[in-house]
């Protein structure tokens, strides 16, 4: 199994409405995918989302990155965001929050 974690760090807080208007999307159309499981959190402040997401394996994640919703997202991500990382892990369920932000250098 694959775990993706994404970091997004929002530029402004002008940029907290069309973000949750396409996460919602986007989690609508997990529901759809061959996404076994997925989580969202926010920083206390609200600019820095962090999205994991668990897959069987690396087309399902290629064909859901790749299309719908979440294509269009990635498509007008400079509008959100200068600050977009992702780590794909091997691991059999998605894993803790505190581990998920040491990936990306965060405490």
């Amino acid at each position: 199994m694959i775990v993706s974690i994404t970091k997004i760090e929002l530029n402004s807080y002008l940029k907290l409405i069309p973000f949750f208007k396409f996460n919602g999307q986007i989690i609508a159309e997990l529901q759809q995918a061959n996404c076994k499981k997925h989580k969202v959190v926010g920083s206390w402040n609200g600019k820095v989302w962090y999205t994991m997401t668990l897959w069987e394996n690396e087309n399902d994640i290629n064909a859901f990155y790749r299309n719908g919703t979440h294509l269009a997202a990635m498509k007008q991500s400079a509008k959100f965001s200068s600050k977009i990382e992702s780590r794909r892990i091997q691991n059999e369920d998605l894993i803790r929050w505190k581990e998920a932000k040491k990936l990306f250098g965060n405490n």
